[in-house]
């Protein structure tokens, strides 16, 4: 299919072309689901948007991707969601995918990318370690480099679907040298490399989305590291800024938006002055949430990278997500903790507040992020008073 300007059209006829394509190509069974099922589930769902050249909203069109304007952006997720389209295993997009156009090579861009958009690599994030999550600059993940080879010994811990991922990036510290940004190495690693063991972990809500790897002398080529040896940090910083604006991003808020409406209407207390309120505070929260997520996808899309203010766009999207859940459970009663297993179409108040309980978690604590905030963008000293 050839490139097509999708932010020149009309908002409407961009409406509709995504509905049609969902309705033709994104089969029931698959709409509503709460858990993230495997990719050979949803992979035809995957490769149908990709065949479409829907599959990556923020990429450059030159690069397969539909380089969407934040506003247009907002319009996909909210089609996706209202069709209950499933979550996909698309980190290589999301994630993997601008650090790769940032501060890949050519051969590497070439090697990776359309790979990337094609599903046939699925990529997991190596970052956090048992002793270094929100701190993430302590790892201790070893890289030896011995000429062209790069040797990995260590731990890696919430790995999400390292268990279904074809390829994972991580960091890995080859040099001890200097502060503890310094020495961390930006590597991209085939799962099947011998060494390599995956252990799911079964979180809350029943899911073994997270898992942990470990790295038992993994030798990799030295062309698997991207950008500078050494300086992964920098490219570490700038995924970290393109994951907290998926972080950020309003569909959770949307969905459990559309939820809590549904929980209310079901028991009866539209009529109810506190539910009004809280229905309006709900709906006013997602509305800000989509400005604060638009204004820093456009910061991606003109300058390339978002800066530490981002953290802000963190905080605030994960903890509207948790407030709508906890009024949702709050208002479903008795009734919302009967059944924990969501039921397609059906409110899982109960599973929803499981689910909301981990963004703020993720992609750094958002206690390190109003420490981020305090710091780097108030500019406030965090000295003891004497």
């Amino acid at each position: 299919m050839m490139a097509r300007d999708w932010n020149a059209m009309a908002e409407a006829e961009f409406r509709t072309i995504l509905r049609d394509f969902i309705a033709e190509n994104c089969p029931s069974e698959l709409r509503n689901v709460r858990l993230r099922m495997p990719p050979d589930q949803t992979m035809p769902w995957y490769r149908a948007l990709w065949n479409a050249g829907l599959i990556a909203p923020g990429w450059p069109s030159e690069l397969g991707g539909m380089a969407l304007t934040p506003e247009r952006h907002l319009v996909y997720i909210d089609e996706m969601e209202a069709a209950g389209t499933p979550w996909l295993h698309d980190s290589g997009v999301r994630n993997l995918g601008p650090a790769l156009i940032a501060f890949g090579t050519e051969t590497q861009k070439a090697e990776y990318l359309p790979k990337i958009a094609a599903g046939e690599q699925i990529w997991c994030q190596g970052y956090s370690e048992p002793g270094a999550g929100s701190d993430l600059a302590s790892l201790r993940c070893a890289g030896q480099i011995d000429g062209t080879r790069l040797t990995i010994n260590g731990q890696k811990i919430w790995t999400t679907s390292a268990h279904h991922a074809t390829h994972c990036f991580c960091l890995v510290r080859t040099t001890s040298d200097g502060p503890k940004q310094h020495g961390i190495t930006f590597v991209l690693v085939d799962m099947q490399t011998l060494g390599i063991t995956v252990r799911p972990i079964r979180n809350l809500g029943g899911e073994d989305d997270f898992c942990e790897v470990f790295f038992d002398d993994v030798t990799i080529s030295t062309d698997c590291i991207l950008g500078k040896r050494d300086d992964g940090w920098q490219v570490a910083r700038s995924l970290l800024g393109f994951e907290r604006i998926w972080a950020g991003s309003p569909r959770r808020s949307m969905k459990a938006l559309g939820e809590l409406n549904a929980v209310i209407d079901a028991v009866g207390l539209g009529d109810d002055g506190l539910w009004q309120d809280r229905l309006v505070q709900a709906e006013f929260d997602t509305l800000d949430g989509q400005d604060l997520y638009r204004s820093f996808a456009d910061l991606v899309s003109t300058e390339g990278h978002v800066g530490t203010e981002v953290s802000a766009l963190k905080i605030f999207s994960t903890e509207s997500f948790q407030k709508i859940a906890e009024w949702t459970l709050e208002a479903a009663g008795q009734g919302g903790v009967v059944d924990v297993t969501p039921t397609p179409g059906k409110p899982a108040p109960t599973f929803t507040w499981f689910e909301s309980r981990a963004p703020a978690i993720f992609s750094g604590a958002n206690e390190i992020h109003r420490n981020i905030l305090a710091r780097r963008v108030l500019g406030l000293g965090l000295e003891t008073a004497k």
